[in-house]
């Protein structure tokens, strides 16, 4: 198989138009796991100025977490069969046919192909079992690391400094063995099974990750059609969403809803009824967003954030000259460097800061964001250690400087 099939299944003669790539099935699983720390976060926000209302739904956010994305799995499982990162990028799980699905549409004629699509489409099990993967086990997962951080996990042993104990080994063992004869025997066996958790955790999640990755490594190069082992297991596979999938998309609105202006509270009622499946829907758009919005509010209060380093250095200052200005000629001091001068002039576009040449000679850009005369910007900044122009202070000194190419 050509490895960039896999990329592009409809690239390739032989491949199969409705097989998604793994990077598709990538995508989506990473769409999954930025929803949690997203919505973690805006509810943070949230309950820091409301803590009298949110403070017990930040603590049990976990919880609360499942819950709400049980409701949301569930209304995609039963409507699309698909998960709500797998119908984001239009995919749909189906109960896959003995034969292939291009082979069995091919031989099929309009009664056998809805047969087919009716052998398809997600049972209770399948609808069961894939909520219970989707939210349980991840909720499962995370309880567990959680227990496995509270009793020392990825800690060592000895204590933060490894230092057992003054007397030696022999005085700490029989400290150990004091201390389990005073405990009675349910503590002994708690403790013996905190010891196996901790130190197994991490080879089972490594033993985990190895088996996914040869689900992954086999769906790559075509030797599967599942790329999950629990896929396998319900013979559930994922598939691009086709035209014949599906009917015309079922509208947000019931068709026979009443005229709002003859009876309006018929009409509310009917809107109170449809708001669970319009809330659902617009989930699908909302969800995305909030992930951008979380990104974006990590890179903005994050360190490498221009705002906050100017809020946080002493020596950035008021530019000295304008953006708008600069020296229209050029001065040199007795060693041939350039040096800059006041002057009131308007800039021209593209003009040097120091010597006032348009276009810039050989450009470069300081960290500051300013681009000058390579010459100019490296004899200031060699002398200086600053930038022209905002006076910030340039630590690397010349080794800062980025020449400007094409």
């Amino acid at each position: 198989m050509d490895l960039l099939q896999s990329v592009d299944p409809t690239s390739g003669q032989q491949g199969d138009p409705f097989r998604p790539s793994f990077f598709e099935l990538i995508a989506q699983d990473q769409l999954r796991d930025l929803l949690k720390p997203a919505l973690r976060y805006v509810l943070a926000v949230l309950a820091q100025r409301n803590p009298r209302y949110l403070i017990r739904v930040a603590n049990r956010f976990d919880e609360v977490y499942a819950l709400a994305m049980f409701a949301v799995e569930r209304h995609y499982l039963t409507t699309w069969g698909s998960s709500f990162a797998e119908n984001f990028y239009g995919l749909r799980r189906r109960r896959r046919p003995g034969l292939s699905s291009s082979r069995s549409k091919a031989f099929s004629t309009g009664s056998t192909r809805t047969s087919l699509a009716r052998y398809e489409k997600l049972r209770s099990r399948e609808i069961n079992l894939s909520l219970f993967l989707l939210v349980g086990a991840p909720w499962i997962k995370s309880k567990l690391h959680d227990y496995w951080e509270s009793i020392g996990g990825g800690a060592p042993e000895g204590g933060l400094f490894d230092d057992e104990d003054e007397q030696g080994e022999s005085g700490g063992a029989a400290r150990r063995f004091a201390g389990l004869a005073q405990t009675s025997r349910t503590e002994q066996l708690r403790e013996l099974f905190r010891k196996c958790f901790r130190s197994g955790y991490p080879y089972v999640g490594a033993g985990y990750q190895l088996w996914l990755l040869s689900y992954n490594v086999a769906y790559l190069f075509d030797r599967t059609p599942y790329w999950r082992p629990w896929l396998q297991a319900m013979r559930v596979d994922v598939r691009r969403v086709s035209a014949e999938d599906y009917p015309a998309s079922p509208p947000l609105l019931p068709p026979d809803m009443p005229n709002p202006l003859r009876s309006p509270i018929s009409f509310a009622l009917a809107l109170l009824r449809a708001s669970p499946f319009i809330f659902f829907e617009a989930l699908k758009y909302a969800l995305p967003a909030s992930i951008f919005f979380f990104k974006f509010l990590e890179w903005w209060y994050s360190a490498d954030n221009p705002r906050c380093l100017y809020k946080r250095d002493p020596a950035f200052k008021q530019p000295l000259i304008s953006t708008t200005r600069a020296a229209p000629t050029r001065k040199v001091d007795k060693d041939g460097r350039a040096v800059l001068k006041e002057t009131k002039d308007v800039l021209l576009h593209n003009a040097c800061p120091l010597c006032g040449s348009t276009p810039i000679n050989n450009p470069c850009v300081l960290p500051t964001g300013y681009a000058l005369c390579y010459t100019c910007a490296h004899g200031y900044v060699d002398e200086h250690s600053r930038c022209p122009v905002t006076l910030v202070e340039i630590s690397g000194g010349t080794a800062d400087l980025r020449r400007v190419l094409g």
